[in-house]
């Protein structure tokens, strides 16, 4: 059984959930993957969590509701947001061992595929140096642009945005300026929030240009690892 720990923001814990379930069709209704979403909207902000140093209550937070999936049944865990990875060493290790990483899938993705991508990310993403810290980043590391701080802050609040619903309508186009301007052939969706835009955003690119944890996560999936 998948768990996933959404609800940061609820609406791409729950596209996630229909992304799973469309690349995931069988002829037979019951050999679909079988999940537990626990959407949960009260999360505190994880960025701001992080600027102020609030990293035990976050973790005590994250871990109760990990506890939870766990007593529920879940075998493996997705956590629907990137920044709350940033407090995965606080976590219990058996608990944490359950985890699929946003953060490892991505630089996974990021290995198999050529091109320069640039990373749209919070900033407690980007703060915290969520990607940086993975042991494997430094192979892709030189083939990604990182937004410069007026464009981060940009990236921020279209990110924010796109949670309240109340952003730029074009979101698309915002990330493809930003997108030209920095000379890349691709994108890093390093926020679930653009898990949004995911197909819009593959369907102008080519899905090799567009590395989404949450869309390789749920593409990953086969009827035989259904219980």
């Amino acid at each position: 059984m998948l768990g996933i720990l959404g609800g940061m923001g609820p609406l791409a814990s729950a596209e996630f959930v229909r992304n799973l379930y469309e690349l995931n069709v069988t002829a037979k209704e019951q050999l679909m993957p079988r999940i537990i979403l626990d959407s949960d909207p009260s999360f505190p902000d994880r960025t701001e969590a992080i600027v102020a140093g609030r990293h035990r209550e976050m973790a005590d937070f994250l871990q109760n509701r990990l506890d939870g999936l766990a007593v529920g049944g879940a075998h493996r865990i997705v956590i629907a947001c990137v920044t709350a990875h940033h407090f995965l060493d606080l976590i219990d290790p058996p608990i944490r061992s359950r985890v699929v990483s946003l953060v490892t899938t991505t630089v996974r993705e990021l290995s198999a595929r050529p091109g320069r991508f640039l990373l749209l990310a919070t900033e407690g993403t980007r703060r915290s140096r969520v990607f940086e810290h993975a042991s494997a980043w430094p192979s892709v590391a030189s083939r990604v642009a990182w937004p410069t701080p007026d464009d981060q802050d940009t990236v921020h609040k279209l990110i924010y945005g796109i949670k309240s619903r109340t952003g730029d309508s074009d979101i698309v186009t915002v990330v493809d300026e930003l997108r030209t301007r920095y000379g890349c052939t691709g994108l890093v969706l390093g926020c679930t929030e653009f898990h949004l835009y995911a197909r819009p955003l593959m369907a102008r690119y080519g899905a090799d240009n567009v590395v989404d944890p949450l869309w390789a996560i749920a593409d990953s999936l086969t009827p035989a690892q259904v219980p």
